[in-house]
């Protein structure tokens, strides 16, 4: 793994679009620095054919600064299409990114505002590893607000602990999304809705649909459509493996992100993403560079 960034394109994202729309410039990267555990990182296949298990962000401190960076990135390399509903959208002046629902048939299921603009979705939901840390579940002694009244969650954790900080603001594990799915799913898990749930429980769970996205909610299931299935399967794999002790893939959802990694394999754009990525945060993700298959 290259720990720098490659200079040319660190200082290309490091010049802020507009401080409307973008929020500021931003800082520039940061130089990545030794995973504080001494671990293994990305690199070649060994004698044995086994990667060596990926390294986390060390790189970018917080979800805000991750957020500029991927606006950056999404603007001047990427195609502009949202990842669950194909949606593409492009940057407005003083409104940042913005989704043309009528190009891609999206139907808003009640929440056409928040449809309008695009979010940064965390594949792993920040509450799936969240709720590992003490200070998410129970508060930390730092987190009281201004009437003296201590409180926990997310709020606490990006206070109390930057590891926490650096596992939200991991872009390998960020996709824009159209703001009412990002909502909607919120920290349910990813599956096929069809096989989660008994025929006499399917007709009583909530289905929610998006006109002619093809992801959808069903019941206490997010089911996102064929085409990025193995792209969201290899961000959990990688999260899984990058930071072991949060635990994030059961067996179960194991062997699906398998069958999903094997039936959607990375495609150009997935690689190149990547790659970009590596550039700003110095680490990669070896199921989409190494063709590291999910286990």
């Amino acid at each position: 793994m290259r720990l720098l960034a490659r200079v040319s394109f660190a200082l290309l994202f490091a010049v802020g679009l507009c401080a409307s729309a973008c929020g500021g410039a931003g800082p520039a990267p940061r130089v990545p620095e030794p995973p504080p555990d001494g671990g293994a990182v990305v690199g070649p296949k060994g004698d044995a054919g086994v990667a060596a298990r990926p390294t986390g962000n060390v790189t970018i401190r917080s979800f805000d600064e991750a957020k500029k960076l991927l606006v950056r990135l999404y603007v001047e390399r990427s195609p502009r299409r949202d990842v669950y509903c194909d949606c593409p959208f492009s940057l407005e002046p003083g409104r940042g990114l913005r989704v043309d629902l009528a190009a891609c048939g999206y139907t808003s299921a009640g929440h056409a505002t928040r449809a309008e603009r695009i979010e940064w979705e965390h594949a792993v939901p920040a509450a799936k590893f969240g709720r590992t840390f003490a200070a998410w579940r129970e508060g930390d002694p730092r987190c009281v607000d201004g009437r003296g009244r201590p409180y926990h969650g997310r709020t606490c954790a990006r206070l109390a602990s930057p590891e926490f900080s650096r596992m939200e603001a991991d872009l390998h594990n960020l996709f824009p999304a159209v703001g009412e799915v990002n909502g909607l799913r919120g920290d349910l898990p990813m599956g096929l809705a069809e096989a989660r749930a008994p025929a006499s429980a399917k007709r009583e769970a909530r289905v929610l649909r998006f006109g002619a996205c093809k992801s959808r909610v069903e019941g206490m299931v997010f089911q996102p459509r064929a085409e990025v299935r193995g792209d969201l399967a290899r961000a959990y794999a990688y999260m899984d493996a990058a930071y072991p002790e949060r635990e994030i893939l059961d067996e179960a959802h194991r062997a699906l992100f398998a069958a999903w990694d094997r039936e959607d394999p990375p495609d150009a754009w997935e690689r190149e993403r990547n790659r970009l990525i590596e550039e700003l945060q110095g680490n990669t993700n070896p199921f989409v560079a190494q063709g590291d298959a999910i286990r």
